[in-house]
């Protein structure tokens, strides 16, 4: 797929990604493996830190207790990356480091290994600016933090900095990797990793994008979600703020840390305290709002009030048609979730039109053979079914 886009020089914006072809709408432009890759920790013991599928029972790493495993098969085949921070992760438990530094750690134990190479079909690891000079002392002083816990979690490797490439000393390798690493998210857009695409890093951000990035495990795969032209160059979407209500902003992270917890009464209590107190100064279209609503819709579905997360959910996606323009795979999630509480509150017609508008967006967002699109599929039906309007295909 690498013969689809090369890396030029964008004007103003450095270096960027291009079509050589015209590309079609929902065609995958570009699919890629991760340079390196790390489980988030919200999602440790439920993820398989091998292929990112999720569930109960996973097989557990014997000796750091940490790693967990769909499979014996996948086991075997992430001991090579797993080997070494395993040693880093016994010795420091109960303490887990942050995402980005053992993110940083399996990328410079590939670095330094004399099997692994840095190259990547349009861009490497060492070709990536760390922006260090550009950075505040807030920011700075925070990297040099996170390096410190770096090299306590390094200790038991004795890792030689002076080996990896010029320029890769530990500071700027996580300067690297806060600008440059994706999340990496499943089907609904839950963030159950993070990890390194070289290649992507070169996609540069528009309000109008003509491709969007989804996953397939820790696959990454751009996909055209409008026809882009010959020598176009490939663009995502980036959202950003509109307004910048500090305040609220700053509340965001103690409430996501509360779902994490899954304290989810006091998750609710404190969104909708935050939605009253600013709803006079903030509309539902700043972004911050919109966070504040989709954890309160989480927070009501665990509390199994239907109804009110119906509500909350309404008033999300309308934001979501704000930030989001069609096609986009955020929007189209929503409108699942949305479609899924109408369905169970008996609002069938409703639901029927949210499914539908989630399924043509999917169609081109995720591919029609990933399993949300199917699933939306199904629904679909069984609303057409229940309203008598069957279609042929599926009498």
């Amino acid at each position: 797929m690498a013969g689809n886009i090369e890396r030029f020089v964008s004007e103003g914006k450095g270096n960027g990604l291009r079509a050589l072809r015209e590309i079609k709408v929902g065609e995958v432009i570009h699919s890629c493996e991760p340079f390196a890759f790390s489980v988030a920790k919200g999602f440790l013991k439920t993820t398989c830190h091998n292929c990112l599928k999720r569930g109960e029972s996973l097989l557990r790493c014997s000796r750091c207790k940490m790693a967990r495993y769909c499979s014996a098969q996948c086991q075997k085949q992430a001991w090579s990356e797993h080997k070494r921070e395993c040693k880093c992760l016994k010795r420091l438990q109960p303490r887990i480091p942050t995402d980005s530094v053992r993110l940083v750690a399996r990328i410079i134990f590939k670095l330094l290994s004399q099997s692994e190479s840095d190259k990547d079909e349009l861009y490497s690891v060492s070709e990536h600016q760390s922006h260090l000079e550009d950075m505040c002392d807030e920011k700075t002083e925070g990297l040099e933090h996170l390096c410190s816990t770096l090299q306590v979690y390094l200790s038991e490797e004795n890792c030689d900095f002076s080996q990896l490439p010029p320029g890769l000393d530990a500071i700027n390798m996580l300067a690297i990797v806060t600008c440059n690493c994706f999340s990496i998210s499943d089907g609904e857009l839950q963030d159950v990793g993070v990890g390194l695409y070289p290649s992507m890093s070169l996609l540069n951000h528009d309000c109008q994008p003509n491709c969007v990035m989804m996953f397939e495990g820790k696959t990454l795969a751009l996909r055209a979600v409008r026809v882009i032209r010959a020598c176009e160059e490939d663009c995502e979407m980036l959202v950003g703020e509109k307004s910048a209500w500090m305040a609220l902003r700053d509340s965001i992270p103690h409430l996501q840390q509360l779902q994490s917890e899954q304290h989810w009464e006091a998750l609710l209590k404190e969104s909708q305290t935050l939605l009253h107190r600013y709803a006079d100064v903030v509309p539902d279209k700043n972004i911050y709002v919109l966070r504040l609503l989709d954890l309160a819709t989480d927070a009501c579905i665990s509390l199994d009030d239907y109804e009110r997360a119906l509500k909350y959910g309404s008033r999300a996606l309308e934001t979501y048609k704000f930030y989001y323009c069609d096609p986009h795979p955020s929007r189209a999630v929503e409108l699942l979730r949305v479609g899924k509480l109408q369905h169970y509150l008996g609002c069938v017609e409703e639901a029927q039109r949210s499914f539908t508008q989630a399924y043509d967006i999917m169609k081109v967002t995720h591919g029609a053979e990933h399993a949300l699109t199917i699933e939306v599929s199904k629904k679909l039906g069984e609303c057409q079914a229940e309203l008598g309007r069957v279609l042929p295909a599926l009498c």
